[in-house]
């Protein structure tokens, strides 16, 4: 199956090993893009709501 998206898993769970390490490094990347490692960081230690603040933030990110 080809995936317009290396994001979007092929399949359901943690079987689509690619996809799972790809999002894993982009929550880190913007993880640290935020600060959130430093002890002055409101939401230190916390991924929540990481994608959704970023979503739109890089070229050729679909809206939809």
């Amino acid at each position: 199956m080809n995936r317009p998206d290396p994001m979007m898993s092929a399949s359901y769970g943690a079987t689509d090993i690619e996809s799972q390490n790809n999002r894993v490094s982009w929550l880190e990347m913007l993880f640290m893009l935020e600060g959130r490692d430093k002890k002055d960081h409101p939401k230190r230690g916390l991924y929540t709501g990481l994608n959704k603040r970023h979503f739109s933030t890089f070229p050729g990110v679909d809206d939809n």
